[in-house]
């Protein structure tokens, strides 16, 4: 069964050839060498033809049954294509039907019938013809013929053509529509009683081409030495040739360059055979890219159109050497065509990767892809169309179809068989359809001077299938008005609009409006005259469409107001104020009539009273009168109302025609009325005298508007910017018209340090609307000499101050604030008595003297007492000294804040309970510190605090923070743990006063920010625990005093020995002195203290020493300086005998004689510890450098033993 859209062709020969044969025409044209006699009895047996010439005439063909009255009517009754060798093909519509086609440059016999339908027996002569009309209007060819019928007979006439452009399309249907128009007609002149079936038209389809693809060109393909495509070459014919080619567009030679595209004779759709790209029963190949070219084989060099209608094509080298004929591929120009189809059949299917397309190759390439259709794989052929108009459209092109595989899987392939291409092709030729809204049958009635002239509006549309340009020409009848250029054209053209335009580009079946206008002349006389309108080519100016309209002037009365110089505003008036403007009147009627004169106003606050008329020659005048084609100048005088706003107001000036002359005039002029600005500023005062004090006064301002408009001002100052001056706002509301008013303040900040004098001070209002227009008013401000003094706060509570440490400083800013040069009393109060304060560099509690505007930094130092802790304030006021001189006073004073012992940035965690030491050996204290800074990260240094439980620390051999915690740097909100190491041997427990003994090991953590001290508790048990008795206190304080009275005598044998060498040397002469620079008592209560003698101060210049960083710092600190001599022991027995010390006396030194000295000090020089002094029993040995300063021997004889285990590491 065919497929839907199936083409089926019913026969006939190809041929190049074009040529036009009408029935027995030869023999008509050899009529004139024939004798009257033979041309009689030609004329007789013409008479009886239709009797004896069946073939040509034919009573049983009807049109239709004729009417009992029509005894002539001549129809035509048929339109019939080709014959039996000439035949036209036929292509099935989706529902069945077919529709008969031709090809392009294909000859074609065309068979017309006429036939007379009336019921007369006498012959009738009638002249038929076969016209044939392009779609697009344009009529190609036509032929006649004459015949003589008589009632019921018909007359075949046989025409001959070859089409020259195609025109043949598939509707959404797949039903093939367009064609060229073959047209029937008959004339069969008066006699023909009936007209309405003289002409007859059929649409013939013109196809592009249709080819069975049984011709074309392919190689051995499955290599059995035949050729697959078994087909004789000829030139000059379109057919499909075959060519392998890489990747890289080269021609291929694995196996060879033929490719694998092959003819196959079985099961085709249409002829004997068909294309695939494998053999029967077998799979395509792989990596494969074959292209079957459309084109033509040429025994020339050229690729000119051979008659095909494809015009020139492209040699294709490579296949032309592959085999060795050259070839020529077929070019499609997409820009030939308006419409563009190509149908094809195909079945089967490809492998994965795998396709089959239709290349249209032109810079680029267009592709249907025949893999991705819905295809039959069992043999059953589908008709496919692809639609090709938008496929290049402005370019040309070459056609192939397409073989790419992969090394994946294969399968037998598609296959393809038929080629059509039907298209609507462009042609030179076109027409035109052409609507206007002309008043025909009626003519176009006007009057001189028309106010609406005609105006001829028209639709042309280009019927054709290209773009054109048109020409568009207007005139009258009457030449005198050609003169006056009253003829206009507004057409697609921009800028040309005159009698007589060249269009600009019309595109194909597209449309342009145009308008065709005629003005009449003023005056002009009561006539009538003709208007034409002419359309032609473009180019050529072959006329397309004329068109001509009657115009009637019928009498009138007119006239004519217009401005005379035309400007925009016609006059520009202030309130109250006048102006002309001139305008000019003219009869443009073609009657005489009066005019009077007048106006009417947009705005009822104007009136008649704002406006007067003069003529020439400045006489005020009301009315005119006017004969034909009079022309005058007038002057309208207008005066602008009092109170009036700005705006544009339109004025209507008005010639209104006396009876008979039912007519008006008028022309609309626009006065503008401009802002009127008047501002006034009134200041409620314009003196001023103010101290520089810093305290806030103003000055109102009054802005009256008296202008014409609301209005808004931006407001500045211009004055000595160190005044400070501002106003209250920067800019005003909107301020009412003709008298309205708002006020603003000038604020005077009076800032410090403003000098002594008198100041110019401009206050400014620029109009927002015109910022050229600006009023100012000057004010004057005095300043006198003005006495202030300014102490700020301060708040130091961001750092931790300590109780007890040394003096700090800080720097204290006094301002003198006064515009004077000052000097200030100073005092200090403070908020507990424990806080010290003074300051530096005054004289007689008095600053220098301080500039204006100037500052002086204070130092100040300040201390807290070892108790405080919490907030302390210091209060220094400061009183003028100049204002004191004139009774005034002008102080101040400020707080400095301090935060005195912790702030709450460190946090210390003592070890919970109390640590029972029984035995020897190091016991870790674990304390926790955090920073609590949310923000800042705090560097601490934790200690062993030693002064505030002494004792303990001769009751253990030492007590000190692991080296690696004693530093360290806490990020916020970070903790760490720190160890304290108690060392205690067996003698510190043997050897405790108590049986048990509670002490606090307080650990002491400071910051920059902070300072915490936190303790843990301690309790040392004595080894041998004591059972005390009754008299164990007595015998403890006895014990006690026998110590203490022997080391009283002891003291006091040793000051006597110190008297008697003192005496001795007051003695000696006076020039020798002894230095005591290096002696150092070392009995107890020389110099000081008569239990316990001070201790000698650190070395200032060792830094290390003294600061917190290792060095000698614990010997300095925790040998000397934080641990006095220990107080003897108070014994609890009976006195015992304690045996006398041999002291001996001391050997003195010679006396240094001084040669140079200029001012001479005792030195009292500590004789060295003999070593070899006999010791107290039970006393340990005395360092080679002596005993520690400050200790008695009996001292030494009871804890010199703690004292070297302390220090046995230094």
């Amino acid at each position: 069964m065919p497929n839907r859209f199936q083409s089926r062709p019913k026969g006939g020969t190809r041929t190049w050839r074009t040529f036009i044969h009408i029935f027995n025409s030869q023999n008509l044209l050899s009529m004139r060498s024939i004798s009257p006699l033979t041309l009689f009895v030609i004329l007789i047996l013409t008479s009886l033809s239709p009797l004896a010439m069946h073939s040509s005439l034919d009573q049983s063909e009807m049109s239709r049954d004729a009417s009992p009255r029509d005894l002539i009517d001549f129809e035509v009754s048929g339109i019939e294509i080709g014959n039996g060798s000439l035949d036209a093909r036929e292509w099935i519509n989706s529902d069945g039907s077919v529709t008969e086609y031709v090809l392009r440059d294909e000859l074609i016999q065309i068979n017309v019938t006429f036939t007379q339908a009336g019921t007369s027996s006498q012959p009738s002569a009638a002249n038929g013809k076969l016209e044939i009309w392009h779609p697009v209007g344009h009529k190609v060819i036509e032929w006649s013929v004459n015949m003589t019928l008589s009632g019921l007979q018909s007359y075949r006439a046989e025409f001959y053509w070859t089409p020259n452009a195609a025109h043949s399309q598939l509707d959404d249907n797949g039903h093939l529509v367009g064609g060229i128009i073959l047209r029937g007609v008959i004339d069969g002149g008066l006699a023909d009683d009936n007209p309405d079936n003289d002409n007859l038209d059929r649409e013939m389809p013109v196809a592009i081409w249709n080819d069975h693809m049984e011709n074309g060109l392919c190689g051995d393909v499955d290599g059995d030495n035949v050729v697959d495509c078994p087909n004789q070459l000829s030139y000059g014919n379109p057919m499909w040739v075959s060519a392998g080619y890489d990747d890289d567009g080269s021609l291929s030679d694995y196996p060879d360059s033929y490719g694998h595209w092959r003819m196959d004779n079985t099961s085709s759709e249409i002829g004997e055979r068909h294309w695939r790209i494998s053999r029967p029963d077998a799979e395509y190949a792989s990596n494969r890219h074959d292209l079957l070219w459309w084109g033509w084989l040429t025994p020339f060099d050229t690729c000119d159109d051979t008659g095909h209608g494809f015009g020139y094509g492209t040699l294709d080298n490579t296949v032309s050497a592959l085999y060795a004929n050259n070839f020529c591929r077929i070019k499609m120009r997409g820009f030939d065509y308006i419409s563009l189809q190509m149908v094809t059949n195909a079945w089967g299917s490809m492998g994965a990767g795998d396709q089959i397309r239709m290349e249209a190759n032109s810079a680029n390439a267009e592709y249907f892809n025949y893999t991705s259709q819905q295809l039959s794989t069992s043999g059953d052929w589908s008709q496919l169309v692809w639609n090709m108009t938008d496929v290049h459209p402005s370019g040309d092109y070459t056609l192939a179809f397409r073989f790419d595989s992969d090394s994946s899987y294969a399968s037998e392939g598609i296959h393809i068989d038929g080629f059509i291409m039907f298209g609507i092709q462009r042609i030179p030729e076109y027409t035109l359809d052409v609507e206007c809204d002309d008043p025909l049958p009626n003519a176009y009635i006007v009057i001189p001077a028309d106010p609406r002239p005609p105006s001829l509006y028209c639709n042309i549309h280009n019927n054709g299938y290209v773009d054109i340009t048109l020409r568009l020409y207007t005139e009258v009848s009457n030449k005198s008005w050609m003169y006056g250029g009253p003829l206009r054209i507004d057409s697609n053209h921009p800028s040309d609009h005159d009698n007589n335009v060249v269009s600009k580009t019309i595109k194909a079946l597209e449309s342009m409006d145009t308008w065709f206008n005629l003005t009449i002349p003023d005056g002009a006389t009561v006539q009538e005259l003709a208007w034409y309108v002419h359309i032609g080519d473009g180019i050529t100016n072959f006329t397309k469409h004329t068109m001509e309209f009657p115009v009637d002037v019928t009498a009138s009365y007119s006239a004519y107001l217009t401005q005379k110089t035309l400007q925009n505003p016609a006059v520009t008036l202030l309130p109250a104020t006048s102006g002309s403007v001139v305008m000019t009147l003219k009869n443009t009627g073609n009657q005489v009539a009066t005019w009077n004169l007048g106006a009417t106003f947009a705005d009822n606050r104007w009136g008649a009273s704002n406006l007067k008329w003069f003529n020439e020659t400045g006489v005020e005048v009301t009315s005119i009168e006017m004969r034909i084609n009079d022309k005058f100048e007038l002057n309208a005088q207008l005066t602008a109302p009092d109170q009036i706003t700005p705006g544009t107001y339109a004025v209507t000036l008005l010639a209104s025609g006396r009876a008979p002359a039912n007519f008006q005039t008028e022309w609309t002029i626009h006065v503008e009325v401009p802002i009127d600005h008047q501002l006034s500023l009134v200041p409620e005062i314009r003196e001023m005298l103010a101290p520089a004090d810093s305290a806030l006064r103003w000055i109102e301002i009054q802005m009256v508007n008296d202008g014409n408009a609301e209005e808004a001002f931006d407001l500045s100052l211009s004055a000595d910017w160190r005044l400070g001056l501002y106003l209250n706002a920067e800019q005003t509301l909107g301020i009412d018209p003709f008298g309205g008013d708002t006020s603003i303040l000038l604020m005077f900040p009076m800032p410090y340090g403003i000098e002594n004098e008198t100041y110019q001070i401009w206050v400014h209002a620029t109009s927002q609307i015109d910022p050229s227009y600006q009023r100012s008013v000057q004010l004057l401000l005095t300043v006198p000499e003005t006495y202030l003094v300014e102490v700020p706060d301060l708040d130091l509570t961001e750092e931790v101050y300590r109780g007890g440490d040394d003096p700090r400083t800080l720097r204290w800013e006094i301002w003198n604030n006064g515009n004077t040069e000052d000097r200030f009393d100073i005092s200090f109060e403070t908020s507990h008595s424990d806080i010290t304060v003074s300051a530096e560099g005054l004289t007689n509690g008095k600053t220098v003297w301080i500039g204006p505007g100037s500052s002086l930094n204070l130092t100040v130092s300040y201390a807290f007492g070892v108790e405080a802790d919490g907030d302390r304030i210091v209060t220094m006021s400061a009183e003028s000294q100049k204002a004191a001189t004139l009774d005034q006073t002008s102080s101040d004073s400020g707080e400095a804040i301090f935060k005195v012992g912790r702030v709450g940035w460190i946090s210390v965690t003592p070890p919970i309970g109390i640590l029972e030491v029984n035995e020897k050996g190091t016991y870790d204290l674990t304390f926790t510190v955090s920073n609590a800074h949310s923000t800042s990260e705090q560097l601490m240094r934790a200690d062993v605090d030693r002064t505030t439980e002494p004792e303990l620390f001769f009751n253990v051999v030492d007590v000190r923070v692991e080296k690696d915690d004693r530093d360290f740097v806490l990020g916020p909100g970070d903790s760490r743990t720190i160890v304290i190491e108690l060392d205690v041997n067996q003698e510190n427990l043997d050897n405790l006063a108590n049986n048990t003994m509670d002490f606090y090991v307080i650990l002491a953590v400071d910051s920059d920010i902070d300072k915490v001290s936190a303790s843990a508790n301690v309790r040392l048990i004595k080894t041998v625990q004591e059972v005390e008795g009754t008299d164990a206190g007595f015998i403890a304080k006895l014990m006690a005093n026998v110590v203490f009275v022997i080391a009283g005598l002891i003291a006091i044998g040793f000051v006597s020995v110190l008297t008697f060498r003192v005496i001795k040397d007051a003695r000696a002469p006076l020039e020798e002195y002894s230095s005591l620079d290096d002696y150092s008592p070392s009995v107890s209560g020389f110099g000081g203290d008569s239990a316990i003698p001070a201790a000698p101060s650190l070395p200032a210049a060792d830094e290390v020493a003294n600061s917190m960083y290792g060095g000698s710092k614990e010997i300095f600190e925790t040998a000397v300086a934080d641990m006095p001599p220990p107080p003897l022991p108070e014994p609890e027995m009976p006195e015992p005998e304690m045996p006398e010390p041999e002291m001996p006396e001391p050997e003195m030194p010679e006396p240094e004689i001084i040669e140079e000295v200029s001012e001479v000090e005792p030195d009292v020089e500590t004789p060295a510890t003999d070593s070899q002094t006999e010791l107290p029993p039970g006393a340990p040995p005395i360092p080679e450098e002596g005993l520690p300063p400050g200790w008695t021997m009996e001292q030494w004889a009871y804890y010199g033993q703690k004292w070297l285990d302390q220090n046995k590491g230094e």
